[in-house]
């Protein structure tokens, strides 16, 4: 039974800062590498196999490179995936022979660019790391940039100031032989309508539309808020900024149809509205009655609701419910609650528009549903990812439940086997077992991805948490989310130390008949809500 206190908790992202920079070359310190020699004596060998692959033991491991004669093929050109598009970067990498390779790249972050060149040097069959130093260095300290390739991809790491990065310009990623997956691929669709686009290419004429619109749309930062202009229209405030370059521009969609486009640089003004004489876009608020209709909705009225969740009336994400298409067929797709006070816990059906339903196994009452629709598997029809979130615990990120659904031969629904620990009703996530803490360090291996981490923490979290009996725990995937596109998978995020607010995100994709879990890293949701 859930006895947790119910207050909202509100989460905020950090966003990067832009800046300048300039490229500049760098080539390795060189020292020889010495033939691998086996011995009776292998306790150095055993000594490197404990040291993780971070970005703060690289100048450990990079000590202790030698020859390696059957490596795993580093040789291609490598595109950064799962960035925003203005992130991008390439990695040349050739003449790989029993020590190393030779690579080259260039990064960016919006209009800043960097480029980096040397020779990798390998630790192991499949990591490799490169040593940056010069004497004219700006920090007068080496830096070093680790290789790891596995089946999902090449995955780099560094550490130290990388000569030749502009500000903000990273190297650190992942990285595939393929076209990558940009995060703001679908920004288009998800800020306007086809019918949208068509007025604004009509307000704006081609070239303008191309340059200044849809150019900026593509590769800045794009962000969308309901207000309220002085005449009481409802519109959508659609703002794209693009860091580095003093770029973007402000638009208003009002809801019976009216235009207005400021692009700054430009200045340039353009509206639909032609009783409208300002050269920028008119005044707005956040409607008041919105404001006032937010505050009189609640997420814990659903707790006790029975009926169709669109249909809750004063529910705080009721709207969330309405118009739904989970399967992708064209028609309304619902979603009923069935309520067991008794258990504290319900039972959710989505009736398809077809006439299909899918039950849901029970879960706990205080959880927030959401639904889902991807094909995730390429064989032309939907899963369908059914969630539970915990928004209004005092620890969220602790709790999480999930099902993934497809249709067997009969067109009937059944739940898909994940790769991942099962807890109580539909938890899943990873089973985490912590070593004692050491000078600030917890170390934790994570059993269904085979991996293991470490994260420095401050000594009231020690204090406040971590005791010799909690060294084992099921941490469940909090939040996850069906990425669709040309790599589709669900995208799941873990806070392996709880409390910590420091979360994990790894993919789910289908590979060979079975979903498998991807490169696990630190990361942070931009959902719910």
């Amino acid at each position: 039974m859930r006895t947790d206190i119910p207050i909202i908790i509100l989460l905020t992202l950090m966003l990067l800062a832009g800046g300048c920079g300039a490229q500049n070359d760098k080539t390795a310190e060189s020292m020889p590498v010495q033939e691998t020699v086996e011995t009776d004596n292998e306790e150095p060998a055993e000594e490197t196999a404990k040291i993780d692959f971070t970005e703060d033991n690289l100048s450990k491991l990079y000590e202790s490179r030698k020859s390696v004669s059957d490596a795993a093929s580093f040789t291609g050109d490598w595109n950064r995936t799962a960035v925003h598009s203005s992130f991008g970067a390439d990695i040349t990498i050739d003449n790989q022979d029993k020590e190393g390779f030779d690579f080259t790249g260039e990064f960016f972050y919006y209009s800043h660019m960097g480029d980096a060149a040397g020779r990798a040097y390998f630790i192991s069959e499949n990591q490799a790391i490169y040593k940056q130093f010069d004497d004219e260095d700006f920090d007068g300290e080496p830096a070093y940039i680790g290789f790891s390739l596995d089946d999902n991809g090449l995955h780099v790491i560094a550490d130290g100031f990388v000569e030749g990065m502009g500000m903000n310009v990273s190297v650190t990623g992942d990285y595939i032989q393929d076209e990558p997956y940009y995060t703001n691929g679908n920004v288009l669709a998800e800020n306007f309508s086809e019918y949208d686009l068509e007025q604004l290419k009509e307000l704006l004429r081609e070239e303008t539309y191309n340059e200044l619109f849809l150019n900026n749309t593509e590769i800045g930062d794009v962000s969308s808020e309901a207000v309220k202009l002085s005449d009481g229209t409802v519109a959508r405030h659609i703002e794209c900024i693009v860091p580095t370059m003093g770029d973007g521009y402000d638009l208003l969609i009002t809801e019976d149809g009216r235009y207005y486009f400021y692009h700054e640089n430009s200045d340039l003004f353009a509206t639909t509205d032609p009783d409208y004489e300002d050269w920028c876009i008119p005044e707005y608020t956040v409607a008041a009655d919105e404001e006032q209709y937010d505050d009189e909705r609640s997420p814990f009225l659903l707790w006790e609701y029975e009926g169709y969740v669109d249909e809750c009336s004063g529910y705080f994400w009721q709207d969330e419910f309405k118009n739904c298409d989970y399967d992708g067929d064209g028609s309304t797709d619902r979603l009923k609650r069935q309520w067991n006070g008794e258990e504290q816990t319900a039972i959710y059906i989505i009736e398809f528009g077809n006439g299909d339903k899918l039950t849901v196994p029970k879960g706990w009452e205080t959880g927030f549903p959401h639904v889902q629709g991807g094909d995730l598997d390429g064989d032309g029809q939907r899963e369908i990812l059914f969630t539970l979130s915990y928004d209004t615990s005092t620890d969220p990120l602790s709790f999480g439940d999930m099902w993934l659904f497809d249709k067997d031969i009969s067109g009937e629904y059944y739940e898909v086997e994940l790769p991942l620990a099962k807890g109580e009703n539909g938890a899943k996530g990873f089973t985490i077992e912590y070593e004692e803490p050491e000078d600030l360090v917890i170390r934790y291996s994570i059993k269904e991805a085979g991996l293991s981490r470490s994260e420095e923490v401050y000594d009231d979290y020690i204090n406040y948490w971590w005791t010799e009996n909690n060294t084992c725990l099921l941490r469940s995937v909090y939040w996850a989310e069906v990425r669709e596109g040309k790599y589709p998978a669900i995208r799941c995020y873990v806070e392996p130390l709880p409390r910590s607010s420091s979360s994990l995100g790894f993919d789910l994709s289908y590979r060979n008949g079975k979903y498998e879990i991807g490169y696990v890293e630190l990361d942070t949701p931009d959902g719910p809500f």
